[in-house]
């Protein structure tokens, strides 16, 4: 491997290493097969690819000019750490893989050797729930094997991770949308919001990643028999998930029972299974607490709210809104409910100071609404007939969405954080809008749509 070696200051190696590695990935876009008979074209994929990556690079440069500290910039924070695990690798090459696995690691000695020179290792906020933070860091020191600490190839590596994420995404759906699939592309890849938080060394490049290969290898089990491959897969991108963002995870998962279920059983009625295990899983999350291993649920969202809050409060956002205080109780989740989906679907408001900055954003989201209305009134006009399986797909979008929706909803009190945190249902809320989106009529209308077939 080129790691060791590889001096971090050495620019014209840097460059030849990064130009090796865009190279070898358009290699890899054309001859692996998990690419070519993805239903997308070669030359669709390079451009695809060629768009995030400059988005990436883009991401880097705005975050270099315009945000000057460091510690408080996602996109190098958790890479600055990085180095510290990285350098241990050398000095002490146990502690490098202890850290890794996160086995016998939290003492301390590890605390004064290796933790108190990272800014990320610890929450300033701590809960019952997994720190990410440690995923990404992790993530980062391993890319640094391959990288000679040249964050630009950190970029690609996370960038192309979420491109195969994306590729599982559209190949799991690709089949209910024979006459749309130019369509399929633009809402899985292009949704201006997905495509930038998703081209950068940033927690959703990998959670997309983690999202695409569960749902792809689930779909390829319930559709053959079981494969250890297969199989391997799911149950690797499903630790992922715990470990990278466990509330997608708990939102994702009804819906991957739900769908389960559904083609197992070749239950024509899908909307009646993911209705039924919803409630089931919301029954068990208001009384968790008493179910082994008694994770109490309400009380952990009750925990984020309030933390959130708080640090949005110490750090002055400049887009933070009033969100209703959360109650430990049925009742006072439910209250919630309505103004947690309401803030998802249409924060950020256009307010005085903000209109510029979030004009993309109101844009977007002005779109999907629009969108969501053509599609409900192509139903009503036009009586298509959906397959079990379609129904099943679209049943699936649907429930993740307004099941992850709620909860970002009920716990986020910034709209620039509410962007950003909704972009892994974005591609399934487009998908469930494609679903009965006449793109024929659109064609007729506007000729110049006809690259959505």
């Amino acid at each position: 491997m080129l790691h060791l070696s590889l001096p971090e200051n050495n620019n014209q190696l840097s460059a030849a290493l990064l130009i090796f590695y865009i190279l070898l990935f358009f290699w890899i876009l054309k001859r692996w097969k998990f690419f070519s008979n993805s239903g997308i074209t070669t030359t669709q994929l390079w451009l695809l690819f060629s768009c995030k990556l400059i988005i990436g690079f883009g991401l880097t440069w705005v975050y270099t000019a315009h945000y000057t500290n460091r510690l408080e910039a996602d996109i190098f924070k958790y890479f600055d750490d990085s180095e510290i695990m990285y350098n241990a690798l050398f000095a002490n090459p146990i502690d490098f893989f202890k850290m890794l696995f996160g086995y016998g690691n939290d003492n301390e000695y590890f605390l004064s050797n290796y933790y108190v020179e990272m800014n990320n290792w610890d929450r300033v906020y701590e809960s019952s729930t997994y720190n990410d933070s440690r995923t990404i860091i992790r993530f980062n020191a391993i890319i640094r094997l391959f990288s000679g600490g040249n964050f630009h190839i950190h970029t690609l590596f996370f960038t192309a991770l979420s491109m195969i994420g994306f590729t599982s995404i559209f190949k799991s759906f690709k089949d209910f949308f024979n006459n749309k699939k130019g369509a399929l592309i633009i809402v899985v890849f292009l949704i201006p919001s997905v495509i930038f938080w998703s081209s950068g060394a940033l927690k959703e490049s990998i959670l997309i990643f983690g999202m695409g290969i569960l749902i792809y290898s689930l779909k390829q089990l319930t559709e053959q028999k079981i494969n250890i491959k297969l199989l391997i897969l799911f149950i690797l991108s499903f630790i992922l998930l715990f470990f990278i963002k466990f509330y997608v995870l708990v939102a994702m998962l009804p819906c991957l029972i739900g769908y389960f279920i559904s083609v197992k059983f070749q239950m024509k009625h899908p909307l009646i299974v993911y209705s039924s295990v919803v409630v089931f899983f919301s029954i068990s999350a208001f009384n968790s607490k008493e179910i082994p291993p008694h994770f109490d649920f309400v009380e952990t969202l009750v925990t984020k709210q309030k933390n959130f809050i708080r640090l949005a409060e110490v750090t002055e956002s400049g887009s933070r809104f009033e969100l209703t205080k959360l109650e430990p109780t049925f009742l006072g989740i439910a209250t919630a409910m309505p103004e947690a989906l309401a803030n998802c679907f249409i924060r950020p408001l256009i307010t005085k100071g903000n209109q510029f900055i979030f004009l993309p954003s109101i844009i977007e989201n002005t779109l999907l609404i629009v969108l969501i209305c053509l599609s409900f009134f192509s139903r009503l006009k036009r009586k298509v007939k959906l397959t079990t399986e379609t129904k099943n797909m679209f049943w699936f979008s649907v429930f993740f969405t307004l099941i992850l929706f709620t909860i970002i909803g009920l716990t986020t009190p910034v709209s620039g954080a509410l962007v950003r945190y909704k972009i892994p249902a974005l591609p399934f809320l487009g998908i469930a809008i494609l679903t009965f989106l006449n793109t024929d009529y659109l064609i007729e209308k506007i000729p110049f749509l006809k690259f959505l077939k």
